[in-house]
C-alpha cells in the first residue's frame, strides 16, 4: 500500500474534526485528550439518559408512532456515517423498480450529496426530503402514488413505525471505542442491533476473512436471530465532470494520484484506490459532510501540482456538494461504484418480496453491469 503524505485534517484541525477524531481514538488528536476525553465521557452518559428517556416516552404512549397504510423499511446504523447507507438505500430502490413498484424514499437532506445523488441515481422514484420526515412522506404521497416506503437513516427515527429494520456495519470500524458520542461513534448502545432483522455488513473485501467472522460471532451474542449480508463497494468506471467519457480503472493504473474525501471511513476509499493500482501521493482527509471551500480546494490543486500527480481523484458524494466549484477550480475524476452483495443477497430478496410480490420472478438489476443481477446505468 502507498504511504500517503498527512492530510489537512490534520495539519489544519478545525474544531469539529478534533471532536470527530478525539471520538475515533486517533493519536492525530491526542493534544489536550487527556482534557476532554473525561468530559466528553460524561456528556456521554448525559446522552445515554436522553436516549433512555426518549425510548420511555414512546414505550408508554406519551409520543406517538405514526404508522403510514404501506409497507416502511427502514435504513440505518448505530454510528456516525460512512457504513454505506446510501448505496444500500439505492439497491433495495432498484429491487422494487425492477418489480414495477414505485418506492417512496424518506430522507433529512442532511447533507446535499446524499439529496442530490439519489434522485439522480434513482429517477423512477419518489422522494420526501426534510427534517420532518412524517410530513415530507405524507406531501409526498399526496402528490405521487408509491408502493412501498423506504427510510433512509431511519434506526434512530422512532415516530415511524417501520415493518423492517435492516442496519449497516462497516467493518473497518464497526464500533469505534463502544463509547457513545461524544466520547465515541455510537449513536445508540451496541444492544441495539437486536432491533434489526437483517445486518449488512460493508467494505468486507477490505478486511482479513477472520477479522469479519470474529465481528459476526460478537454481533450474534447481541442479536442472536439476525441475518448477515456480505457487501463492498465495488468500482465501476471514473468520470469528468461535464463529460459523458466513462474512465475504466485499468486505463489509470499505476497513476500517481492526489486523492481527497470528506465521508464517514475515508480510509476505505484509500485502500480502494490502492486496490485498484493507483499510487496516492498526496490524500486530504476532511470530516463527514464537509462542506469545501474555495480556498481548501486551491490547496488540493497546489498539492497535486507540487507532488507532479496526474490526477486528482474524489467520491461521487463529494463532488456533489460543490460542483461548480469543483469543476472551476480541481477538475476532478470521480469514482463511480456500486454496492455489490457477495453473500446473503437471497435473504434480502427474501424479505424485501414480502412487500411487493409478484406472479412472475424477474432478473433482479442494478447498476454498471449486463449479467444477470444487473444492468446497465442510464446515462447522465
Amino acid at each position: 500500500m502507498n504511504r500517503s503524505h498527512p492530510s489537512p485534517l490534520y495539519n489544519h484541525m478545525t474544531l469539529r474534526n478534533y471532536f470527530r477524531l478525539l471520538a475515533e481514538d486517533r493519536s492525530c488528536a491526542s493534544h489536550w485528550g487527556w482534557f476532554w476525553k473525561p468530559i466528553l465521557k460524561l456528556a456521554s452518559i448525559f446522552y445515554l439518559l436522553g436516549l433512555k428517556f426518549h425510548s420511555f416516552l414512546y414505550g408508554i404512549g406519551i409520543l406517538k408512532q405514526h404508522r403510514f397504510d404501506r409497507p416502511v423499511i427502514s435504513v440505518g446504523n448505530i454510528t456516525w456515517g460512512g457504513t454505506g447507507k446510501t448505496p444500500l438505500v439505492e439497491y433495495i430502490a432498484r429491487f422494487y423498480i425492477n418489480r414495477r413498484k414505485t418506492p417512496l424514499i424518506l430522507a433529512r437532506g442532511y447533507g446535499q450529496d446524499e439529496s442530490k445523488l439519489l434522485p439522480r441515481q434513482l429517477p423512477d422514484a419518489q422522494f420526501g426530503i426534510g427534517e420532518d420526515r412524517v410530513q415530507a412522506g405524507k406531501q409526498a404521497l399526496v402528490k405521487h402514488p408509491a408502493d412501498v416506503i423506504i427510510l433512509d437513516d431511519g434506526f434512530q427515527h422512532w415516530r415511524i413505525k417501520r415493518d423492517l429494520d435492516v442496519m449497516t456495519i462497516n467493518v473497518l470500524n464497526p464500533f469505534g471505542n463502544f463509547s457513545l458520542i461524544p466520547r465515541g461513534v455510537l449513536r445508540e448502545p451496541c444492544a441495539s442491533l437486536k432491533r434489526a432483522s437483517i445486518v449488512v455488513l460493508t467494505d468486507v473485501n477490505l478486511t482479513p476473512r477472520k477479522e469479519l467472522e470474529d465481528l459476526k460471532a460478537k454481533i450474534r451474542m447481541i442479536a442472536p436471530r439476525v441475518e448477515f449480508i456480505e457487501a463492498y463497494r465495488e468500482v465501476l468506471y471514473f468520470y469528468r465532470p461535464g463529460s459523458r467519457e466513462r474512465i475504466q480503472a485499468d486505463r489509470i493504473q499505476g497513476q500517481r494520484v492526489t486523492s481527497f474525501s470528506g465521508i464517514g471511513t475515508p480510509r476505505s476509499f484509500q485502500m480502494l484506490l490502492n486496490q485498484i493500482g493507483l499510487k496516492t501521493i498526496r490524500n486530504f482527509e476532511f470530516s463527514d459532510h464537509h462542506p469545501f471551500t474555495e480556498q481548501e480546494l486551491k490547496e488540493i490543486l497546489e498539492a497535486k501540482e507540487s507532488s507532479k500527480s496526474e490526477e486528482i481523484i474524489t467520491t461521487e458524494k463529494d463532488f456533489l456538494r460543490c460542483e461548480e466549484m469543483m469543476k472551476r477550480i480541481v477538475k476532478p475524476l470521480v469514482l463511480k461504484v456500486r454496492l455489490r452483495l457477495t453473500t446473503g443477497e437471497g435473504v434480502l430478496h427474501q424479505y424485501l418480496g414480502r412487500f411487493a410480490p409478484m406472479s412472475r420472478i424477474e432478473p433482479f438489476h442494478t447498476e454498471g453491469s449486463q449479467q444477470v443481477g444487473t444492468s446497465t446505468e442510464r446515462q447522465k
